[in-house]
């Protein structure tokens, strides 16, 4: 649980006490609860829960949360729920896991299926030379530009007084950050030579407020879906805003699509990078690559359907 997520006063214990409730209600005993702290984030909380032999890990956060958790989680028969409490939630969302039901959020981590779904993961090179890289995962967008700055003026305290809105007010203040010339590779081939706003690389696809980016992108497809940023000034970010909010399928010229295994993107000057809403600094080049069928996550029982979400072994 990451307890910076709960900011009224009781609203923490009432939480704990919800969930306790509907585990107690299935016939579950009531869940061991780890804490997260600013310098672990997670991932030394979710080693733990692993070493002790749980059936069942639960992430009460945000997306970044989640991914400090899943990338301890990642390769091991250990299935990951969702009891979404951040301001995106955006994995949940893809994954039709209830937002605003913590009893219902539960019932899906006890009584639904497993899913086997990919993990990004991002090379970071500060430099632009390709000598030094970090390495970072991703469960369901990444990218360098725009979005990152976006995600940037989206602190925690605006977050807490308009919710998702936040990112409304930050993305239109990011609109004034230049163009810049960079270069797009797919599976090695370069695809794209231009000025941009930059690339944005998702495992899924769907944003808040039930907007698709990326409507083609998949968890468990074993791809990337990529999308460059091309509007040059307030008309082009209209024209395109259009084009997500009415989820026209149709390939856009302010916003070419893209889709491999591996993707990379240049940038002639440092551009903010982030994963999973997560600011991870700047950099002049990053390479994105899938990891297939590489988490368990106990997902509802309807997304059976869902290409690509095949049931785990």
């Amino acid at each position: 649980m990451n307890p910076t997520k709960f900011h009224r006063t009781g609203e923490l214990s009432r939480f704990r006490t919800e969930v306790d409730a509907a585990f107690a209600d299935l016939g579950w005993v009531c869940p061991l609860w780890l804490f997260t702290t600013a310098a672990t984030g997670g991932t030394e909380q979710a080693r733990k829960t692993v070493a002790a032999g749980v059936d069942l890990v639960l992430v009460a956060g945000g997306d970044g949360t989640i991914r400090a958790v899943a990338q301890e989680l990642a390769g091991s028969a250990v299935p990951l729920g969702l009891l979404p409490s951040g301001t995106g939630n955006l994995l949940a969302r893809n994954l039709g896991v209830p937002l605003d039901d913590i009893a219902a959020a539960v019932r899906v981590a006890c009584l639904g299926v497993d899913r086997r779904l990919d993990v990004g993961r991002l090379e970071l090179d500060r430099t632009g030379q390709g000598t030094e890289w970090e390495s970072f995962p991703f469960l369901i967008m990444a990218g360098a530009g725009f979005d990152a700055a976006m995600m940037t003026g989206a602190g925690e305290h605006l977050k807490q007084q308009l919710g998702a809105s936040a990112y409304l007010v930050s993305g239109a203040r990011a609109l004034r950050r230049p163009m810049t010339s960079s270069t797009i590779w797919q599976d090695g081939r370069e695809v794209s030579n231009s000025a941009t706003r930059g690339l944005v690389v998702g495992n899924c696809g769907t944003l808040t407020m039930g907007l698709s980016l990326m409507p083609e992108a998949d968890p468990g497809d074993g791809l990337l879906d990529g999308v460059a940023l091309l509007p040059r000034n307030r008309w082009d970010w209209g024209r395109l805003a259009w084009a997500v909010a009415t989820s026209d399928p149709r390939p856009h010229q302010l916003m070419p699509r893209f889709r491999g295994h591996t993707l990379e993107f240049h940038s002639q000057s440092p551009q903010p990078v982030q994963v999973d809403g997560d600011v991870i600094g700047e950099g002049r080049h990053i390479r994105l690559h899938i990891q297939q069928a590489r988490l368990l996550v106990r997902c509802p029982a309807d997304t059976r359907a869902q290409p690509g979400l095949d049931l785990a072994a």
